[in-house]
């Protein structure tokens, strides 16, 4: 059951993150857990919905379930300020996948959920576009965007000229 005031509550509390003492770390981690289980328990929600969407309803559902599954499978750092913009970062997601949930729409019968799911955990080197299959080495980067410096998805760690080549430097501008 989707407890709307909760997650309200929890991702409020996770856009206040700072760590600046021990006591404070550890608050972090049990709000890092509460917002993991919202955003876990509102994807399959998020995607049933997405499926019922057209247009750009379910481009932008598309798009908050995949950056949703990469914030989930990026699990934030060590250092305690990684985990606050992780946890900063699961706030954001929750918000907007609440919201989908709310306020989703016009909505018809569903299309393609086998599609949206496969399209959701699929990993996209961001580098040469190819997929990363399961078991694939993989790294994970921040990359040069025209949106943010801050945009960040998969590259393949071996095998991938042009990811090869912005690990060492390149001033390549690459939109994952």
């Amino acid at each position: 059951m989707i407890d709307a005031a909760a997650i309200r509550q929890a991702y409020n509390a996770g856009f206040q993150v700072w760590v600046d003492s021990e006591e404070e770390q550890e608050s972090v981690q049990g709000l890092r857990d509460r917002l993991e289980e919202h955003v876990t328990l509102l994807l399959s929600e998020v995607e049933d919905v997405t499926a019922r969407t057209r247009g750009e309803w379910r481009r932008m559902g598309i798009h908050v379930l995949i950056r949703a599954h990469h914030v989930m499978n990026g699990n934030g750092g060590t250092s305690p300020q990684e985990q606050a913009a992780y946890v900063q970062d699961l706030a954001a997601v929750s918000r907007s996948l609440l919201a989908l949930y709310e306020r989703p729409g016009p909505l018809s019968v569903p299309v393609g959920v086998e599609e949206i799911a496969a399209a959701v955990r699929r990993r996209v080197c961001a580098s040469c576009c190819q997929e990363i299959r399961e078991g694939e080495p993989r790294t994970q980067g921040v990359f040069a965007s025209d949106s943010s410096g801050g945009v960040y998805g998969w590259l393949h760690s071996q095998g991938c000229p042009a990811a090869e080549s912005l690990q060492a430097g390149s001033a390549s501008t690459l939109h994952p």
